[in-house]
């Protein structure tokens, strides 16, 4: 691969996750930074499935589907941490939205990083004495608009993404373009293609396809296909059940769960225990939100997913949002 700095204009920060979690992770597919794919920095869209491209709206919007970055309204700034399996741990993704008349722009940036690489010899064995450094990360500007009376919406993204395998470093370039069309109130329809435009075995592409019904306040349901780089394409589904904030009056609870196609991760076993066989719920995910718009004179919200992915463990992410 390439070897040589990270000079681009887009370049913010760093992200890594173990090889051997990603070969093991639903989605993995052959494609190179399969650390695109994880669902990082909405935990809302994490808990609904991974069905997302067709309601996705504000600062969310920025890693599913650029286009409903068009729907923001006021100013946002998000920010994500991610507890993933094998123990790896993403502290850092920031994200945030500016509206300059119909037209808004998105800045993004994430980081990860992992020291216990599983360091395996040519039969398999595991290697000790192996300090392994893996830095894989990235940072985006995104910008959207809304057409035709606010029922078409249009959005792009460039991104820089940065891979550092103990040493073999690449930088790629990569674009996302989005739309979504709402030809009613209850209807949303959205399409996204991601981080084409450089060699598929270093930065993988990810094309997502679905539909949103939206009936009332108080219901959302959402359905979405996606296929990463060298995969199968992943159906998912996911619902939301909102509690307005008229209704609660300090402000609005949501109830999320969704479904999508997982790989078999198997059940847990021990000497001493009996088999823990999260594999009977893997592809299911739940999540919990909650927004106020009268916190410190601003909107604030917190999203919580949770995804069981059996014997690799469990997979938390918490969002924290304010608008301003």
């Amino acid at each position: 691969m390439n070897k040589k700095g990270g000079q681009s204009l887009f370049f913010l920060v760093f992200m890594a996750i173990p090889g051997s979690a990603w070969a093991l992770s639903s989605g993995a597919g052959t494609g190179g930074a399969a650390f695109l794919d994880i669902s990082q920095g909405s935990a809302r869209a994490m808990a609904m499935g991974q069905s997302f491209v067709s309601l996705a709206s504000g600062v969310d919007a920025i890693t599913w589907n650029p286009a409903g970055l068009a729907m923001t309204d006021e100013r946002e700034f998000s920010y994500s941490y991610l507890k993933y399996i094998q123990g790896v741990q993403a502290p850092v993704y920031m994200a945030y939205a500016q509206p300059v008349g119909q037209t808004v722009f998105g800045f993004s940036g994430s980081y990860m990083s992992d020291n216990n690489f599983d360091v395996r010899g040519q039969n398999g064995v595991p290697l000790s004495n192996f300090n392994v450094q893996v830095n894989n990360g990235y940072g985006a500007v995104s910008v959207a608009r809304s057409f035709w009376y606010e029922r078409i919406f249009l959005g792009g993204t460039l991104r820089e993404v940065h891979q550092d395998y103990n040493g073999d470093i690449s930088d790629s370039l990569v674009g996302d373009v989005g739309i979504i069309v709402k030809p009613n109130d209850w209807l949303s329809l959205g399409a996204s293609y991601q981080n084409f435009g450089a060699s598929q075995y270093i930065v993988g592409s990810t094309m997502r396809a679905g539909v949103a019904i939206v009936p009332n306040d108080f219901f959302k349901l959402s359905f979405e296909v996606h296929q990463f780089a060298g995969d199968i394409p992943r159906p998912g589904v996911g619902v939301e059940f909102t509690v307005p904030e008229e209704y609660l009056e300090i402000g609005q609870l949501a109830f999320r769960a969704g479904y999508f196609e997982a790989d078999n991760y198997t059940a847990i076993t021990t000497p001493s225990s009996p088999a823990i066989n999260l594999n009977a719920v893997s592809g299911i995910s739940l999540g919990l939100g909650f927004y106020t718009s009268a916190a410190f004179g601003y909107g604030l919200g917190v999203d919580y997913a949770f995804v069981p992915m059996g014997a690799l463990g469990t997979v938390n992410q918490f969002t924290l949002t304010t608008k301003f």
